[in-house]
């Protein structure tokens, strides 16, 4: 692999990484802001309430992360393959079912929040408020969830700035409103969930604003979802779906092991660790959601080299970086206790305190949790996946929790978390061996990739190319390439001036567009019926298949080269990909046009 095949991927990926982890810590800064603004406003209790219905928003991240997963996968795989209509199909369909789930949950929150409350474990002193608070909070559902969705899409649009204004806003609009409604207006515990509902829909508003505009790449068509895909997408989501929803069942149950063990101190401290926890993960969730969408693409692309770098990377400076997080956790304790509960020398206090103390150790590994659950999913190990989830999103913690807490009380129940991780972390080795049946001989067997994945050594070529006279000399190699595989003549003399026509287009218009370094990155693959040349570069976006169909009256030779190319090719496809130009380009070995 090139390096700059890797400082570019290196760049992509922690392009991406800010955004995903905003978009997850978003949920947390408004959690933190309702949890202290309830405690402060409305009454300590309220602490507690917020706190029980917790499980519920694990349940609908879960259902979120049902059509998340499974589109992120199937969009990487299809764009990957250079297949943008069934991208746009997935697109279509995920809008179109989660608007449709959304509505059907806000009907049964509003209609049912007693029975709900109940399912909590609520008392009947707390069941009222809970109910006020899950009718509010149910006006925000569909946005929540659609919002989710279409950040993700928006990744793929390299409309990173769009989501960085929707996640200011949200969290400032948030801000302001739970102060407006609960300390100003005194709307108690019911402003509280209005509050976030109203931004929720604030939220999804900026971003989907973006696919009115007529610039986006995707388009939403009803008629163009492709139901036939649907089992599939919430087959290849669910594993991630199980680890939320079973993250809300531990809830439940841990609440109950909680209020056993610690009181109502136990649960209040229980309660603001979840509230603020969020943030503190979201690093670990935004690399996962990262890694999980660029895999899928190198997937389709069978790029395995592109897959072990960015493994690389993760493993390396972003473990670093997730270890000076949990430093940082660590020596904050005292004041993220404080911010929920001021009065430090309370019980509830010095139990907060302590949990957040144990929470930081946990960073580094839920971290390696992250990017085992992420990588596995796009590569499609279901099954082990499900299992995964479960194990670590109920059975680790639980089953530590009820070993501990009897012989260290609550304290074991903190301490059961990064034991429970660390149990997690172990399966995957196990799987290894199960799955191969033997120990692992090489970082390729060790990411699960079969003898069979990607192209052989043999049968590629990948050049860079970082100035106007380096096109000739690519061009010829790319000949000499295709001749060496026993290519004919004229389709190995198409493949070279397909590379040197459109390498050089991109140098000589793209290079010059702005004062960044970009490079060029060709690759070409030999296939037993054709020749596949595949053109990569960081520059602005530009489609060249758009050009081709541009013929000036003033000027019939505008874009003639362009023409030519995809007269003489037998597919021509492009792809503005997570940012990045992909033209990919098919000649066929035989019965070849002449332009």
């Amino acid at each position: 692999m090139h390096q700059s095949n890797k400082v570019m991927l290196e760049k992509l990926f922690f392009k991406m990484l800010p955004v995903q982890i905003l978009i997850v810590a978003m949920g947390a800064v408004n959690t933190i802001v309702d949890g202290a603004i309830a405690g402060r406003f409305v009454d300590p209790v309220a602490v507690g309430v917020v706190g029980l219905f917790f499980p519920v928003v694990n349940l609908l991240n879960a259902i979120s992360a049902v059509m998340l997963g499974g589109t992120a996968v199937l969009c990487g795989r299809f764009m990957g393959s250079g297949d943008m209509e069934k991208t746009n199909g997935i697109f279509s369909l995920t809008i179109t079912f989660t608007t449709i789930l959304g509505a059907v949950l806000t009907g049964l929150s509003f209609l049912f929040p007693t029975i709900i409350t109940g399912i909590l474990g609520a008392s009947p002193d707390l069941s009222p408020l809970l109910a006020s608070y899950i009718r509010g909070y149910a006006i925000g559902i569909v946005p929540m969830l659609l919002a989710q969705q279409v950040s993700s899409f928006l990744q793929l649009e390299r409309q990173t700035t769009r989501g960085y204004i929707g996640v200011a806003t949200m969290i400032v609009s948030n801000i302001a409103l739970d102060i407006a409604l609960v300390a100003v207006f005194k709307m108690g515990i019911w402003g509280l969930a209005l509050a976030t509902s109203i931004c929720n829909w604030i939220y999804l508003f900026i971003l989907i604003s973006y696919y009115f505009t007529g610039r986006s790449q995707l388009s939403y068509k009803l008629q163009n979802a492709l139901w036939d895909k649907l089992i599939e997408q919430l087959k290849i989501g669910s594993p991630g779906a199980m680890l939320v929803l079973c993250l809300a069942f531990r809830g439940i149950v841990l609440n109950r092991i909680v209020l056993s063990y610690g009181g109502e101190d136990g649960l209040s401290a229980m309660s603001a660790y979840n509230m603020s926890s969020g943030i503190f993960i979201a690093y670990c969730l935004g690399n996962g959601a990262v890694i999980r969408m660029l895999c899928s693409v190198f997937i389709g692309e069978e790029d395995k080299d592109s897959i072990k770098h960015l493994m690389k990377i993760v493993l390396t400076k972003g473990l670093a970086l997730s270890v000076a997080i949990g430093v940082i956790i660590f020596l904050l304790s005292p004041v993220l206790a404080g911010i929920f509960f001021p009065d430090t020398t309370s019980n509830v206090y010095s139990l907060t305190k302590s949990l957040f103390m144990i929470f930081s150790i946990c960073i580094p590994l839920i971290l390696v949790c992250q990017i085992n659950t992420n990588y596995l999913q796009a590569a499609g190990h279901n099954l082990f996946i499900n299992i995964l989830s479960v194990f670590d999103g109920f059975i680790s913690m639980v089953a530590a929790s009820l070993i501990l807490a009897p012989i260290m009380g609550i304290m074991g129940i903190w301490i059961a978390n990064p034991v429970g991780i660390i149990l997690t972390i172990l399966t995957v080795p196990v799987y290894l061996l199960l799955y191969w049946k033997r120990f692992p001989r090489n970082i390729d067997e060790c990411l699960f990739m079969k003898p069979d994945f990607g192209v052989s050594d043999n049968d590629r070529l990948d050049i860079e190319i970082k100035a106007m006279d380096e096109v000739t000399n690519t061009a010829a190699s790319v000949q000499e390439f295709c001749e060496n595989h026993g290519v004919p003549h004229k389709p190995a003399f198409y493949s070279a001036l397909c590379i040197e026509e459109m390498a050089g287009n991109v140098v000589l218009h793209g290079f010059t567009k702005d004062k960044a370094s970009h490079t060029v990155n060709i690759r070409v693959v030999y296939r037993s019926d054709s020749v596949l040349l595949r053109i990569k570069d960081d520059c602005i976006p530009f489609n060249p298949k758009e050009r081709a169909d541009l013929i000036s009256g003033d000027d019939p030779f505008k874009n003639i080269g362009i023409r030519m190319i995809t007269k003489l090719a037998d597919d021509v496809t492009y792809q503005n990909m997570l940012g990045l130009n992909v033209l990919t380009i098919v000649i066929n070995h035989s019965t070849k046009k002449v332009g």
